[in-house]
């Protein structure tokens, strides 16, 4: 996309992600993440962090981020580790925590997300918000764009806050 910043691998550090972040309108975070309460052994995650390189960001933290120009927050997570008995509240948690720093939206996954499939999810997503599509209109023609394919690919990733 025009105007965008990658920092891939060991470059994508948490130490630099709160003096990039209020620099642009979308932030993609494009990794691994814990939301049950026991916490993620098999990923080395405590519980309700986000995977950085350099360290990992607690979701309580969120809120002190500082995103008032944040239009859309993507936790396109590759795990989020949600527990079989969640009820989702989990997601208006965080969803809460990131608005609370200023975000106006969040596109979460309910629950573990291929890598392949996502990256074609989100390569439609935003090929849409480029034709002018709305946050919400976006998602959804991404989503029926791979409807061919299992609904366990495309469908759990939700869109939290302004659809706009």
């Amino acid at each position: 996309m025009p105007g965008s910043e990658a920092h891939l691998g060991a470059d994508a550090k948490l130490n630099i992600f709160p003096t990039l972040a209020p620099r642009f309108s979308i932030l993609h975070l494009a990794t691994h993440g814990c939301f049950r309460p026991e916490g993620c052994p098999d990923l080395k995650l405590e519980a309700n962090t986000i995977l950085f390189s350099d360290r990992n960001l607690n979701i309580a933290d969120a809120a002190l981020l500082g995103l008032k120009n944040t239009d859309l927050v993507v936790l396109s997570a590759c795990q989020t580790a949600v527990s079989a008995n969640s009820n989702g509240e989990e997601f208006a948690g965080i969803a809460y925590l990131f608005e609370r720093a200023g975000a106006r939206s969040i596109i979460a996954s309910l629950w573990l997300a291929k890598d392949e499939e996502t990256k074609q999810l989100m390569v439609a997503f935003y090929q849409n918000l480029n034709k002018g599509m709305t946050k919400g209109e976006a998602l959804r023609q991404a989503k029926l764009s791979l409807i061919d394919k299992h609904p366990l690919y495309w469908s759990p990733f939700i869109l939290i806050g302004d659809a706009r």
